[in-house]
């Protein structure tokens, strides 16, 4: 019983994961680069100390996922998959107290999970924009699902709970929310602008700077309205700008017109040939 029990069914999943990244991240390594033999290997080995690790991209994520299963897994084999015997015997009591089980809705996966689409549409249209913003926003998840995991099994109290989460994540909310959505609206917005006609650009910002105001001056004139109403015209809106965005950055952008002014001989002057003599009217030679 006790050898059956020794490695738990996470820990060997988490730890599958980390050596088949580590394998994937030298073998990313070794075949996409061209120089000695040996540097093929201590570099991948090295993380690039004795020799190049081909695609930087490719290496870093397969080393990062690599540490983080490894860390799920030693996390998971320390405290036995949340086994309550196992954490029953820790504290040293028959057994361990019963927890509430989580309630309410919680869009951080799905929101965590249009933030990883949106970082592959970035990396695919080679929109570094995008790219950095949608990992920006997988920051952010995790960090906020991270705080709301632990405060929703602190107590079991759901009201002690959700205070501890809003004092600690009130804080972090309206500043990093605020800029993230600026970013979201300045990167989208600016990809449209780019790509339609010069005329069009002018229109589109008029519209959506109306558009924004008419929203705006709606939700004060409602201020008891839903809480479900502000979250769902705020996460429309940030579709339809992603949306935009993404279709402005497939479109490209429209050819820009430079003017160089040097090219142009000033209007009225008269083209004079080095040396040539000036001859004035009614006038002689000089």
């Amino acid at each position: 019983m006790l050898s059956s029990r020794m490695f738990t069914t996470a820990f060997r999943f988490f730890a599958g994961l980390a050596v088949f990244s580590l394998i994937a991240a030298f073998a990313v390594g070794f075949t996409s680069q061209n120089q000695s033999l040996m540097n093929r290997v201590l570099g991948p080995l090295t993380l690039g100390w004795k020799g190049g690790v081909g695609n930087h991209f490719a290496y870093t994520f397969f080393v990062g996922l690599f540490a983080a299963a490894a860390a799920l897994a030693g996390l998971l084999i320390a405290f036995r998959d949340a086994d309550p015997d196992a954490e029953a015997q820790i504290v040293r009591m028959e057994s361990v107290p019963l927890t509430r089980a989580p309630i309410g809705v919680n869009y951080l996966p799905a929101l965590g999970a249009l933030a990883f689409v949106l970082m592959l549409i970035g990396l695919a249209t080679e929109s570094s924009g995008l790219t950095f913003a949608a990992v920006a926003v997988m920051v952010v998840v995790a960090f906020t699902w991270t705080v709301r995991t632990w405060a929703e099994r602190a107590t079991g109290d759901d009201h002690t709970n959700a205070e501890l989460y809003h004092r600690f994540i009130d804080p972090f909310r309206v500043p990093v929310i605020s800029i993230l959505l600026i970013g979201l609206v300045a990167i989208g917005l600016s990809r449209v602008l780019l790509s339609v006609s010069k005329i069009g650009s002018v229109w589109v910002f008029g519209l959506v700077a109306l558009l924004f105001f008419l929203v705006a001056v709606l939700l004060a004139l409602k201020p008891s309205s839903a809480k479900w109403v502000t979250t769902a015209v705020v996460v429309l809106g940030a579709i339809a700008i992603v949306a935009a965005g993404i279709a402005g950055a497939v479109i490209g952008e429209r050819d820009i017109e430079h003017h160089d002014s040097g090219d142009h001989a000033t209007e009225g002057a008269v083209g004079v040939a080095p040396g040539a003599p000036i001859v004035i009217q009614g006038g002689t030679s000089a």
